[in-house]
């Protein structure tokens, strides 16, 4: 095959990292690599090699082999790479095995990498798919970077942009654009795309994103469905699966999800989130066997991964307290607290175990001491998802004996999240197993209405332009409800139009920037938050 110009050629910019753990197969293969145009290829041997190459120097194309020896794989570095932004929105990832069986395709391809290839590799196989890969990353980079800062509406004005000059990355960027319109909110819409996308044909894609919005809008049964489509015509698309167990455990269905999730592991056993998934799921249906077997593979696959999985400790330090070895349990919550040191969640999921674990040992004082300080620390929500995390410590709480302070956190979250109906369902649940369903119901109506009236005020206060008493009324209710994104961006929101027509103040913007950054801790994925930054951004570039 004649090689390309480098002049002509896109690789030939390109830095390239080629990891293998054989020696001569790395010599074949950089070989290939510089045949097909590039000219910049850096080795290595391992992943603890890789990674410090990563880390130290950004790639435009990482050509890596799934199986890399002892320690980390390829899927696991594939992981870290993404976890700690050493590959960027224009990074071409190409995954290398030598195993033809369907489980290492399937692990080839788990983590999502851009392409996949089986070895032997031919040049011409690998110049053309180098090419199109570079291609259509390097057209679609504006788009990824823009959603890598969750600037969404600018990434929805490229992807416009893309599809009115006739992208040759049309079905990519219908999906991206798709998932823009639900990042934003924008459900109709998202709706009609994944039905305009369908009617070209099965397209799996298409039916896993309006399924999606279809649980948003609480048709659980019409999303059931198009997942159970989607896996029958696809049998090896595993986020169909993810996804379906999900509705299903929320249908309610355990057994059923059990089953889905056994499917997609015997798809791909190398997959330690859904091997941690299955272990929960079986643990809820009383299946100890099962729950044991998944839980210690997923122990075994996070080994080396960089992605924190907590589920496979907990799971494990439950197992133990139930079967009556207590102590086995808070050894695994010691492992798991010294390999997550820096994770808030370990401390506070393995502190809840602790709890269980004290109260079968007898001793009640020493749990209910801990389960008091855990009251504390859990309603410090700071973090994405802590206040799942706060339900779940309740829920644990629960379980062991705890009511009291199970009580006070479901108080806290059931006032500070009034507007989230999937969360107060969750605390509900919770408050009915202490038999405090009616109490439950109450608290999140007057949560509900303290909310809505102070809001309420404060925008007929703004509408009749006393801005100071709209502030100072929706500062009463953030203190009141410190940790409510509705009230927390609404708060901001006022306080950036007060700064716009009164002049600058650097304590009023101060309380706006910390607001803001609560409610996007709160909400990551909240398109206001996006909207508000910038405001926040455009009002203090002048003179204070």
């Amino acid at each position: 095959m004649k090689t390309i110009s480098p002049h002509e050629d896109p690789l030939a910019g390109k830095d390239f990292l080629l990891i293998e753990d054989f020696e001569a197969m790395r010599t074949v293969l950089k070989g290939l690599l510089l045949r097909c145009g590039a000219q910049r290829v850096d080795t290595a041997r391992d992943g603890r090699e890789a990674t410090a190459m990563l880390a130290a120097k950004p790639y435009g194309v990482v050509m890596c082999d799934y199986n890399l020896g002892p320690g980390k794989n390829g899927q696991q570095l594939l992981e870290e790479a993404r976890l700690k932004n050493w590959i960027g929105p224009a990074t071409v990832w190409l995954m290398i095995t030598a195993e033809k069986t369907s489980v290492m395709v399937s692990a080839a391809a788990e983590d999502a990498p851009d392409d996949y290839l089986l070895k032997p590799i031919t040049e011409s196989l690998l110049q053309t798919r180098l090419l199109k890969l570079v291609e259509r990353k390097s057209a679609l980079a504006g788009i990824a970077a823009a959603m890598k800062a969750q600037d969404w509406k600018r990434a929805l004005q490229l992807c416009d942009e893309q599809l009115a000059a006739g992208t040759k990355s049309l079905a990519e960027v219908l999906r991206l654009q798709a998932l823009l319109h639900q990042k934003l909110g924008d459900w109709p819409k998202a709706q009609a795309l994944y039905e305009s996308v369908l009617q070209r044909g099965p397209i799996a894609w298409a039916k896993l994103g309006l399924a999606q919005v279809r649980v948003h809008l609480n048709d659980l049964d019409g999303a059931r469905a198009l997942l159970q489509e989607a896996v029958r015509e696809h049998p090896q698309y595993l986020e169909a699966y993810d996804e379906l167990a999900g509705v299903l455990h929320t249908q309610g269905e355990g057994q059923q999800q059990v089953a889905v999730l056994e499917r997609a592991v015997n798809l791909s056993p190398n997959s330690a989130h859904r091997q941690s998934a299955l272990g929960v799921a079986a643990q809820a249906q009383g299946q100890r066997d099962m729950a044991e077997r998944a839980f210690s593979r997923a122990l075994k696959l996070t080994e080396h991964s960089a992605i924190e999985d907590l589920e496979p400790f907990l799971g494990l330090a439950k197992l133990n307290t139930e079967a009556g070895a207590p102590a086995e349990a808070q050894k695994l919550i010691a492992t798991m607290s010294q390999r997550y040191s820096n994770s808030h969640d370990a401390h506070l999921l393995g502190k809840a175990e602790q709890v269980r674990a004290l109260q079968a040992l007898g001793d009640t004082a020493g749990a209910a001491r801990l389960a008091a300080e855990l009251v504390a620390l859990s309603a410090d929500e700071t973090s994405p998802g802590a206040a799942d995390i706060a339900a779940r410590v309740a829920e644990t709480l629960i379980e062991a004996q705890q009511a009291d302070a199970a009580t006070q956190l479901l108080h806290h979250l059931t006032h500070n999240h009034h507007d989230d109906e999937r969360l107060l369902k969750r605390t509900q649940r919770a408050f009915e197993s202490l038999g405090l369903g009616a109490s439950g119901g109450e608290l999140a109506a007057a949560a509900r209405r303290e909310a809505t009236n102070a809001m309420k005020d404060g925008m007929q206060l703004m509408a009749s332009g006393d801005h100071q008493a709209a502030l100072e009324s929706l500062r009463g209710a953030k203190t009141s409800m410190p940790r409510n994104a509705r009230v927390l961006l609404n708060f901001a929101a006022v306080a950036l139009t007060v700064v716009q027509r009164h002049g600058r103040s650097a304590a009023l913007e101060a309380e706006a920037r910390n607001c803001i950054a609560t409610a996007q801790a709160l909400r990551p994925d909240e398109p206001r938050v996006a909207d508000l930054l910038r405001q926040l951004a455009r009002l203090t570039q002048g003179p204070a």
